[in-house]
């Protein structure tokens, strides 16, 4: 994951090549942001991870998602995932909290960390449609990567 660069609210050039910008992604995921941001300006925040080919690595997000027992709950993310026939938001989410259920967590503690790992923040867009857009391929290869990290 590569740092958040020092990017301030005035940069006008995103963070990621212009060439990897999907007009068809970004229409999927602005009626999501619309409710979230205050000045378009924000949006940028809500949707390098879908841009980039890593998302962004916030510190501080990471540290409060990356407790014990993260890698557990990626591992098991990763797998229930990896195994859905349909990548959609609500077998996504589905899945996730089948593995929180399994390990006694509500689906907050469950998915901070699996958002942190594909979205390399603690808030953004809503997280299940943000994994479906993200793509069953990019999704399971950020999790494997974060595991990988905490390991």
């Amino acid at each position: 994951m590569r740092a958040v660069a020092g990017r301030h609210r005035h940069d006008p050039a995103p963070p990621w090549d212009p060439a990897k910008f999907d007009s068809t992604v970004f229409a999927s995921v602005a009626p999501l942001a619309q409710t979230r941001i205050a000045v378009l300006s924000e949006i940028v925040d809500y949707v390098d991870f879908l841009f980039l080919d890593e998302p962004v690595r916030d510190e501080q997000s990471w540290q409060k998602a990356m407790k014990e027992g993260a890698a557990d709950i990626l591992a098991a993310a990763q797998d229930a995932f990896g195994a859905l026939e349909t990548w959609s938001a609500e077998p996504l989410k589905a899945a996730l909290e089948r593995v929180g259920e399994e390990r006694g967590l509500k689906l907050g503690k469950t998915q901070a960390p699996v958002r942190v790992a594909t979205t390399g923040r603690t808030v953004g867009l809503p997280l299940f449609e943000s994994l479906e857009v993200l793509g069953r391929e990019r999704t399971l290869a950020r999790l494997a990567a974060a595991r990988a990290e905490l390991a």
